[in-house]
């Protein structure tokens, strides 16, 4: 019996222990029970470690990178092939939307390109992605790949395509490269996906919403030049609760 076997088994029975005995809400011991699992059945012989090696080709300066956050993995978690992993060292390859493990036991400077077609979701910093196909919406620009999301409800679903573009520098001593970030928003409403570039985006989209809209924009225009992708988050929300309390 293969290990992959095996913990779908030992999910598949703790499942039903975990009904039985009404312990679902506490997550922190359902945590803790499956990371024993994996470390009892060595977490170097489990399925996410069977990648293809990770390099990056690209030399960059300073701070700047390819990557989400920085380079550097990350603690994390994991859905693989219809499995849980819990507290895993993942980084995150923007430019080529590549999810990166660091394997149990091995060096910070080695790294696994995970199977994306495996990959369901994973948390990086406590920040929620998903791998969404490009048939689930019927929006001819938008891709398949990993997305952040935030649920403010089951009509109101906010995605973050992050992406970067690349720029190549040649200087004295060789050639450099430099990414600047080129992230793409996208709402799903009442489960259609709207692309959202700009506030007239969603004025159009939520008319009733308009001054409130343009307040929030003039209230928090500091956060929106230091962090856009927070300044979208923190208007989703805001919106979102707008539409909720005009329902009531």
């Amino acid at each position: 019996m293969t290990n992959s076997q095996k913990k779908i088994i030992f999910h598949s029975i703790f499942g039903l222990l975990l009904s039985i005995n009404a312990l679902h809400a506490q997550t922190a011991k359902e945590i803790e029970i499956f990371n024993w699992f994996d470390s009892t059945i060595r977490k170097e012989n489990l399925d996410i470690n069977n990648g293809v090696l990770y390099t990056n080709p690209y030399r960059t300066i300073d701070d700047n990178n390819l990557y989400f956050l920085g380079d550097k993995f990350e603690k994390g978690n994991l859905t693989y092939n219809g499995q849980i992993y819990y507290d895993n060292a993942l980084k995150y390859d923007v430019y080529r939307d590549i999810l990166i493990l660091n394997p149990a036991g091995t060096s910070e400077l080695i790294g696994v390109s995970l199977n994306t077609e495996k990959v369901d979701s994973f948390t990086i910093s406590n920040r929620n992605f998903v791998k969404i196909h490009k048939e689930q919406y019927n929006l001819p620009e938008f891709l398949t790949g990993y997305y952040e999301t935030a649920k403010f409800s089951d009509n109101f679903i906010f995605y973050i395509k992050h992406s970067k573009s690349i720029q190549k520098k040649v200087k004295d001593d060789g050639a450099y490269y430099y990414f600047k970030d080129n992230n793409h928003f996208y709402l799903d409403y009442k489960k259609n996906l709207y692309p959202i570039n700009s506030k007239n985006d969603l004025i159009n989209l939520f008319p009733e919403q308009k001054k409130q809209i343009n307040e929030f924009y003039l209230m928090n225009r500091s956060i929106r030049k230091s962090d856009l992708n927070q300044f979208m988050k923190n208007l989703m929300k805001y919106i979102n609760t707008s539409l909720s309390n005009q329902a009531k």
